[in-house]
């Protein structure tokens, strides 16, 4: 079955992390992606430290499947000739560059419009395309920083952490081929070229969820609460007897009965938990959070985390075990899913990365992460017809 995304073709110029892992899906979905690098220097993350295999970046490789490689120096201008013929056969142009660099290299909406009236415009970057921040650098854990997501993460009373997953570049990605998604639906409609225009710092504020929504209606500034919950409880990370932990979420009174039952049949000394009129109700439990928790924290101790995790699967407790990456990704609900999948790459040989979260009846397989410029020939004599020597020429130029 064909992908959902073929016959769309989209010029990818994003580096590092957020605009890959987002064209990173549009590849999986079965856009032709052709990631555009600098000749000679390529995307930044090439070489990116600490892992490596035949040479290739374990983190280039993790975001740059599914894609084509050439390269193009837009600084030549027979490189931006040959540019704006690729952008006449094309859907998508895809940037995460600072604004003021899109109309030196020619790669602004206005630009790409003149030549191409029904492309789509998509350009991810810190902090949007206007406003007083937008010329400045962003960053994962910067945007955390100003988006409010590090002032609540981590324990009270600590420094402010960000989070260990690059949740600033990588919902960004998504939040950006969600916009693209968008805008080539409303063309089938219009016919009409569309701007994309999606920062880092707008998700990061999106993201606030709840956490937002409480301090625009109340004012109190929310604080960090380590593996908990400003508003339900009991839900938060608890010690096992092996010094492991495993994580519960039971906001609801059906869901609290269920685990106070399951402590009590396990652990002495418990067998009132049911009945105790201080947690019996949800507003009952945030008034008595602490005790409660120390309660819980206690009795968790009683057992390894494993034989916890039986008994509260067979008393539909909602929990699961705090899992290191390793674990995660050894998870037979994980495997099942296809989420760790291995490919073939002409120069780091065979090896895993993550799977595709989104199943379709056209799932898999994916091509590999591109060698720097491994199609550029390909490219230009399949969609712009160019002879060998044509491209020779062109290379001897340096405008490849």
């Amino acid at each position: 079955m064909a992908k959902p995304l073929e016959g769309v073709r989209v010029l990818d110029f994003s580096q590092f992390l957020a605009g890959p892992f987002g064209t990173r899906v549009l590849g999986d979905l079965g856009a032709e992606v052709i990631k555009i690098e600098q000749p000679g220097v390529g995307d930044p993350s090439r070489t990116f430290p600490p892992h490596f295999l035949g040479g290739e970046s374990a983190y280039f490789l993790g975001m740059n499947r599914s894609k084509q490689g050439m390269t193009l120096n837009l600084r030549h201008p027979e490189a931006r000739r040959l540019f704006y013929e690729l952008v006449r056969l094309s859907d998508v142009v895809f940037d995460n560059f600072r604004p003021s660099v899109l109309p030196r290299l020619g790669l602004d909406y206005e630009s790409l419009k003149k030549v191409n009236p029904t492309i789509i415009s998509c350009s991810l970057s810190g902090y949007g395309q206007d406003g007083p921040y937008r010329e400045r650098p962003g960053f994962d854990g910067l945007v955390q920083a100003l988006g409010g997501a590090m002032s609540v993460t981590g324990e009270a009373g600590r420094p402010p952490v960000f989070m260990g997953f690059p949740i600033g570049d990588a919902v960004g990605g998504w939040v950006a081929i969600m916009g693209i998604l968008a805008a080539l639906y409303a063309r089938l409609a219009t016919g009409q070229a569309q701007r994309v225009d999606v920062s880092l710092l707008d998700v990061q504020i999106a993201l606030q969820a709840h956490l937002g929504q409480f301090y625009l209606v109340s004012g109190d500034v929310p604080q960090p609460i380590g593996s908990g919950h400003p508003g339900n409880v009991p839900i938060g990370a608890y010690k096992t007897k092996e010094g492991k932990y495993l994580q519960l979420h039971c906001p609801t009174n059906d869901f609290f009965q269920k685990l106070a039952g399951l402590l009590a049949a396990q652990v002495p000394g418990l067998e009132a938990l049911p009945q105790d009129p201080r947690f019996s109700t949800p507003a009952g439990r945030l008034a008595h959070r602490k005790e409660l928790e120390e309660v819980l924290r206690k009795a968790f101790l009683t057992r390894p985390r494993d034989e916890w995790m039986r008994l509260i699967v067979e008393a539909d407790v909602p929990g699961a075990p705090v899992n290191d990456i390793g674990e995660a990704l050894a998870d037979p609900q994980v495997l099942f899913r296809n989420m760790v999948v291995e490919m073939d790459h002409p120069k780091a040989g065979r090896y895993k990365t993550a799977g595709n979260p989104i199943k379709m009846d056209s799932d898999g397989p994916f091509g590999p992460p591109p060698t720097l410029g491994q199609h550029t020939d390909e490219i230009l004599q399949a969609l712009l017809g160019l002879s060998a020597k044509d491209i020779d020429t062109f290379r001897e130029a340096g405008a490849i």
